[in-house]
C-alpha cells in the first residue's frame, strides 16, 4: 500500500511540475508570433496521436493496456474528445495568448470546483454539504477577481487578460463536464486506449479546419528555443503528463489528485518570474488564496458526490 501511494504521489508531483513549467513556456512561444494558440493545440494533438499509435504498435498490450473500441462507443468518444482534448487544450492555449502565464495556471486549477457544481446539479448526484458550497463560492470569487482585476501589459504581450482568463476558466468547465458525465466511458477502457482514441478523434475533427494555418507556420524560421518549447508542450505537457495522471488515478484518491493542482501555479509563478513573464499584484495574491482555499474546501474529507 505504501509503495502504491509513493508511486501515485511521485507521478502527481512530476505531472504538475511539468504543467507548471509548461504555462510560461507556452506564453514565451506564443510571444514569438510564429504560431497561434490554436496551432500549438493542433501540434499537440497530432504529436500525441502519433505517439499513442506508435507505442500501441511496438509495445505489447500487457504494458499499454490497449484494447479495441466498441463501435457504439465511438459517438460518445467523439463528444469526449471535443470536450476533454479540443476544448481544454485549445481554450487554454488561446487564452494564454492574451493573459499572464501565472493567471492561466491558477485559472486552470479550478477543475474540482466546476466538477462539484456539475455533479451537484446532475440528476444522479447528492447535493454537497455547506463547506463544499462555501468552497465553490470562494473559488468562483477568486476566478472573478482574476478575470476582472488583471491589467493589460503590452510589454509582456498581455493584451486582453479578461478574455484570456475567461477562456482558461472555460477550458476547465469543458474538463469538468467530461469528468462528470463520461464516467461510464472511462470505466470501460484502459487509460491508454481511451487517450489514444480521444486524441485520434480530436485530430481528425480539428485538422481539416486548421491545416492552412499549420502549413503557413514558418517552420524553418523557428529557433532552437521555440522547438524546445513546442516539443516540451507536445510530448511532456500532453503525452507524458496525461499518462502520469492516469498512473496516479490507480494509486491515490481523487482528493489527493485535486489537491496537487496547487503545485502548477506555484511552479508557473517561479518559472515565469525567472523568464520575466510574471507580474504579481495584490489582487492576484487575494484571488489565488481564494481559489486555493476554495478547492481545498471542495475536496475536504474526500469526494462526497456519490451516485444514488
Amino acid at each position: 500500500m505504501k509503495k502504491k501511494i509513493i508511486v501515485g504521489l511521485s507521478a502527481l508531483l512530476v505531472a504538475n511540475i511539468i504543467w507548471g513549467v509548461m504555462a510560461p513556456l507556452l506564453k514565451e512561444l506564443l510571444n514569438t508570433g510564429v504560431m497561434s494558440g490554436m496551432t500549438v493545440s493542433v501540434v499537440r494533438m497530432i504529436s500525441c496521436t502519433v505517439l499513442f499509435w506508435v507505442l500501441a504498435w511496438i509495445l505489447p498490450k500487457r504494458i499499454t493496456g490497449d484494447q479495441p473500441v466498441v463501435i457504439k462507443d465511438l459517438p460518445l468518444m467523439l463528444v469526449g474528445s471535443l470536450l476533454f482534448i479540443v476544448g481544454t487544450q485549445s481554450l487554454t492555449n488561446i487564452g494564454a495568448e492574451y493573459t499572464y502565464p501565472v493567471d492561466a495556471a491558477v485559472c486552470c486549477s479550478t477543475t474540482p470546483i466546476f466538477t462539484l457544481i456539475l455533479g451537484a446539479i446532475s440528476y444522479h448526484k447528492k447535493f454537497p454539504p455547506f463547506l463544499k458550497i462555501l468552497g465553490v463560492l470562494m473559488g468562483l470569487a477568486g476566478v472573478l477577481i482574476f478575470i476582472f482585476a488583471t491589467a493589460e501589459n503590452p510589454e509582456m504581450h498581455v493584451t486582453n487578460p479578461l478574455l484570456g482568463d475567461t477562456l482558461c476558466v472555460l477550458s476547465q468547465v469543458c474538463g469538468a463536464i467530461y469528468l462528470v458525465f463520461f464516467i461510464g466511458l472511462v470505466s470501460r477502457y484502459s487509460c491508454f486506449a481511451l487517450m489514444k482514441w480521444l486524441y485520434t478523434l480530436s485530430t481528425i475533427c480539428v485538422l481539416p479546419f486548421t491545416y492552412g494555418d499549420l502549413v503557413a507556420v514558418p517552420w524553418a524560421e523557428l529557433t532552437g528555443k521555440a522547438w524546445f518549447a513546442l516539443a516540451y508542450i507536445s510530448i511532456l505537457g500532453s503525452f507524458v503528463g496525461y499518462l502520469l495522471i492516469a498512473l496516479a488515478q490507480k494509486n491515490v484518491t481523487p482528493t489527493v489528485i485535486a489537491m496537487c493542482n496547487y503545485i502548477q501555479p506555484i511552479t508557473a509563478a517561479i518559472y515565469a518570474a525567472i523568464l520575466g513573464l510574471a507580474v504579481i499584484t495584490h489582487e492576484n495574491v487575494i484571488a489565488t488564496l481564494l481559489i486555493f482555499v476554495g478547492v481545498w474546501l471542495v475536496n475536504k474529507q474526500g469526494n462526497e458526490l456519490k451516485t444514488e
